[in-house]
């Protein structure tokens, strides 16, 4: 069924390469990869690396670094509420090609700036820019893909962020002061390089509905009615409060890890920076396989099952850095994190297409992404404040770990989809 709205976008538009007999949607897929790449990798999750240099060099405390990384999560939060409107509108491939260029100018800015305020202000068009990545590019694949291959879909696009960690934990250690530019300076300018690069790409190669180069979805036709109803019933309130809340448990804890995991190697465990960037380059490598491991175990065992599952694995992780400092542990909880970072969100926007239906699968993902988002927005900033007054981050982890355990009961009281 068409998407009325995101047709009038593509008519007039060129046709899109042709690869060989590959069906369409994988190359959509694989763009979308690249997308996240930039749009996450880059966008919010290189912040954790370039914050050491960044705080010695702006004499930041704790505080004020959660508060920077908030800012990120504002501007998100503001592409999240303004995503129903845009998305329709626009369409997917428009959304996310201003949406990283919007990502480059603010990294431009950042590059040359060494206020506070002006480096919070900038980082909230960052984090615009990520949303407007992330949301339609996940949503997009409800479009591409039948249930069978929704999860696997998913992981791979999400495999784009564990490349962009994999960049900034080799690339930022060794970045050196170019032209009066720090070396955080330096990093910014080369993401925002990127990002432009990808835009041109994304631009060319991404199309909003299989309609558009004449395929059908790709996986197996599902045996009972998909849902394509636009809208969001008022009977999937309930359910999609309850998805609410499991996203916004993993938004806190996670952001928690990925925002100070880095100073808690650098501070707590005594490593060097360029030893830490080195282990948090290999999360990134990890992460690669996290999203579609995981979108792969939930298209056979369930949503349900995947959401318990993926949680256990991160409460784990959580706890081995909350309960000790043995750097053993440490290391354990860097492969399990990573090896699992990336399941919930592909999970989640599987979810929302099989609960609600691809055609309310944007608007689903919408709301719980503004939940996953509030989530995020608290966690650092209250691991910050937690890490003033006991001077590490140690309680936080561990309450992120309980909070892990809480996830796994509402995610075992969630009722099995029946569209697949």
């Amino acid at each position: 069924m068409h998407d009325e709205i995101i047709q009038q976008e593509d008519q007039g538009s060129t046709p899109p390469l042709r690869l060989g007999g590959l069906n369409y949607a994988w190359i959509v897929a694989a763009t979308g990869s690249i997308a996240m790449f930039c749009g996450l990798g880059l966008g919010r999750f290189a912040f954790g690396m370039l914050l050491p240099s960044m705080s010695a060099s702006l004499g930041l405390n704790y505080t004020q670094s959660g508060i920077l990384g908030f800012t990120n999560l504002i501007g998100y939060l503001v592409a999240v509420l303004l995503s129903p409107l845009i998305i329709p509108r626009f369409g997917t491939r428009i959304t996310c090609t201003a949406s990283l260029l919007l990502i480059a100018v603010s990294m431009l800015g950042m590059a040359f700036t060494t206020s506070f305020p002006l480096l919070c202000a900038l980082y909230v068009l960052t984090g615009i820019g990520s949303g407007g990545v992330v949301l339609p590019m996940m949503s997009v694949m409800s479009h591409w893909f039948f249930p069978s291959h929704r999860g696997l879909a998913l992981g791979l696009v999400m495999a784009g962020p564990g490349f962009g960690i994999i960049l900034s934990g080799f690339v930022v250690p060794k970045l050196l002061p170019i032209s009066g530019l720090l070396s955080w300076q330096t990093g910014w300018l080369i993401f925002a390089v990127v990002n432009i690069v990808v835009a041109w790409l994304t631009f060319t190669l991404i199309r909003n509905h299989p309609d558009d180069v004449n395929q059908n979805p790709f996986g197996r036709v599902p045996t009972s009615p998909v849902k394509n109803k636009k809208k969001l019933e008022r009977s999937n309130v309930k359910l999609l409060v309850h998805l609410g809340i499991i996203f916004a448990i993993y938004g806190a804890t996670y952001m928690v890890y990925v925002t100070f995991i880095v100073t808690s190697m650098v501070g707590s465990y005594q490593l060097s920076e360029a030893t830490a960037g080195g282990i948090w380059a290999w999360i990134g490598l990890l992460s690669v396989f996290s999203g579609m491991l995981f979108g792969w175990i939930s298209d056979h065992i369930g949503r349900r099952l995947g959401l318990a599952l993926a949680f256990f694995f991160l409460a784990i992780a959580y706890l081995l850095v909350g309960l000790t400092d043995w750097t053993l542990g440490l290391y354990l909880s860097i492969i399990l994190f990573g090896l699992v970072v990336w399941s919930v969100p592909v999970i989640m926007a599987a979810s929302a297409g099989d609960y609600f239906g691809p055609a309310a699968a944007a608007s689903a993902l919408a709301a719980l992404t503004f939940a996953f988002s509030g989530g995020q927005a608290l966690g650092p900033v209250a691991a910050g404040y937690l890490a003033e007054i006991t001077g590490d981050f140690s309680i936080s982890y561990m309450v992120s770990g309980i909070a892990a355990f809480i996830a796994i009961g509402l995610a075992l009281l969630l009722r099995p989809q029946k569209s697949a």
